[in-house]
């Protein structure tokens, strides 16, 4: 097991660690700020741009049992350094690119595999300096940098975005990039206990299954769960070669490759050989449990906000700037609710923890039912802030305390290892919540459009027809501009129906809108139920 030398972190090294959530939240809460000027200039599409963020929660959450391998060999500050160089060229090449290849490989890649380090070591520093409020609060810490970089990537990436160009919007990351490095001699060095050979299968096989499952979930909306909407094709060829979606083929290839990965476990650990997990928290109830109830908490959340940036420039007319005031008021209300519980600790004497966390759901749901009761055709910004606000209470009191019940029964020398399941875990939440709330938002919308023109048009088409019409909407909706869809619409469509087609968009966006605001509240009932086994309290232990 790793230790810290020496026992005291020091003031400047808890500014590296936080710092560096806050570069990594900044970097993913831009990229929507700034999509649709990403989309203008290298002339891709929403689609694509969804993809990559995916992506990069993807790489993020399947490279982590390797990271966790090369950090128990190597030791995690070293990992660490070359995480925050590797994530400095895949920012400079995002910046850069050229084209939307470029954009992913430097992004989705590159940054996912950087990210991987440096999103675990700060928590597992912390788990190995501090103990009892002191931990509690620097977890807390921790907690607010990631919002603050969230809130700075919304606010200023979009005002970047829309005086200058996207590109810019890259510059204050690099700035805090530099004082990390700066600040990074500063960390506590970590002893390596660990001479165990790296499972270099074992990483490949988690990595190749993970990625495959995660990217079939993520193509559902584009390619069709299991009837193939459109034909997915690598150098010409057509994968897969009969006639079912890639969906279904990709989610069984990762399937088959993640039980290859569970035998190679198996047979690595029987012969006490070199193993990528240590499946010993995984079969601690509560630890599971947590775990599972903050990633819907993350998928809730990151899917929403994801959605509020397609959806409020089409039904209030906003640039990305004006669409991040509009949605900051979640973002600054958790912070503020989550720094108020520094001074609220002393309450866990009184008010159990799990209690606070009942409380964080019950608030996030119902600031979801205000916005979903708010949505009109003439909604205002004014008209989104209460449900926003409610929301950012609700994910305050949950995330200050979900971690302490999550590892309520893991003990200290397990913590390390924890931070090494549960972070990757969150980024699996936020590239479930992008995929599933965002493609059902595209979906809905899509289909209220057709349905709207052929209701205008008195025509009735057969099922298929109709369905391979919605695909083709999908895909434009994702390709191109509002503009250029409203004149693709218009020069196929009687005249008569033209004036129509911006009502026409705007309701069907409503109504998808309402329908993943309805599968979000789905989500925090279920969310609701895996919290009630929690514990009241966390132990003292750990």
């Amino acid at each position: 097991m790793e230790q810290a030398e020496p026992l005291q972190l020091r003031r400047k090294g808890f500014w590296a660690i936080s710092l560096t959530l806050f570069m990594i939240a900044y970097n993913v809460s831009v990229i929507p700020a700034i999509m649709p000027r990403i989309v203008s200039d290298l002339q891709t599409s929403v689609g694509y741009i969804q993809s990559i963020l995916v992506l990069f929660s993807l790489v993020a959450a399947s490279f982590a049992p390797t990271t966790e391998n090369l950090c128990r060999f190597y030791g995690r500050t070293p990992v660490f350094q070359m995480g925050l160089i590797l994530y400095g060229i895949g920012i400079g090449l995002t910046a850069l690119s050229p084209s939307i290849g470029v954009l992913a490989i430097s992004f989705s890649l590159l940054t996912g595999l950087a990210a991987t380090p440096l999103i675990s070591t700060p928590w597992s520093i912390v788990d190995l300096i501090y103990d009892g409020k002191a931990e509690d609060q620097a977890n807390v810490g921790l907690i607010v940098a990631s919002a603050l970089g969230g809130l700075s990537g919304v606010l200023l990436g979009g005002y970047l975005a829309s005086q200058f160009s996207w590109r810019w919007a890259f510059v204050p990351s690099f700035v805090v990039l530099i004082l990390i490095g700066v600040l990074r001699q500063s960390l506590p060095k970590l002893i390596i206990r660990c001479q165990q050979p790296i499972d270099w299968v074992g990483g490949l096989l988690s990595f190749l299954g993970l990625s495959s499952i995660l990217m079939g979930i993520s193509l559902g909306g584009e390619f069709g769960w299991w009837k193939p909407k459109q034909l997915f094709s690598i150098a010409g060829v057509v994968l897969p070669p009969f006639s079912i979606s890639i969906v279904p083929t990709l989610i069984a290839v990762g399937v088959i490759l993640l039980g290859f990965f569970i035998f190679w476990q198996r047979r690595q650990a029987n012969q006490r050989m070199a193993s990528l997990l240590r499946v010993g928290l995984l079969r601690n109830q509560k630890f599971v449990l947590g775990m599972l109830t903050a990633m819907l908490h993350t998928l809730i959340t990151t899917g929403l906000q994801f959605n509020f940036f397609q959806f409020v420039p089409v039904a209030m007319s906003l640039n990305p700037f004006q669409t991040a005031l509009t949605i900051i008021p979640y973002n600054i209300t958790m912070i503020i609710t989550v720094i108020s519980t520094l001074k609220l600790l002393k309450l866990g004497d009184r008010i159990p923890p799990k209690y606070i966390v009942y409380s964080g759901i019950a608030l996030l749901a119902i600031g979801i039912g205000v916005i979903y009761r708010n949505l009109h055709l003439q909604i205002t910004s004014l008209e989104l802030m209460p449900g926003l606000i409610l929301m950012g209470m609700g994910s305050g009191l949950f995330l200050s305390h979900i971690s302490r019940l999550t590892y309520a029964d893991v003990s200290r020398h397990e913590k390390p290892e924890g931070s090494g399941i549960y972070n990757p875990v969150q980024n699996l939440g936020s590239s479930l919540g992008r995929a599933i709330l965002g493609t059902l938002l595209i979906f809905y919308a899509s289909k209220g459009i057709v349905d709207g023109i052929l209701e205008k048009l008195s025509k009735a088409l057969p099922p298929a027809q109709r369905g391979q019409l919605i695909a083709d909407l999908q895909e434009m909706i994702q390709t191109l501009s509002q503009q250029e869809i409203r004149k693709v619409l218009g020069e196929r469509l009687p005249p008569e129906i033209q004036s129509l087609i911006y009502p026409i968009s705007l309701e069907a966006a409503m109504a998808g809108m309402r329908t993943s605001l309805l599968i979000a509240l789905l989500f925090t009932v279920v969310c609701f139920l895996l919290s009630t086994r929690l514990p009241k309290y966390p132990s003292k232990h750990s």
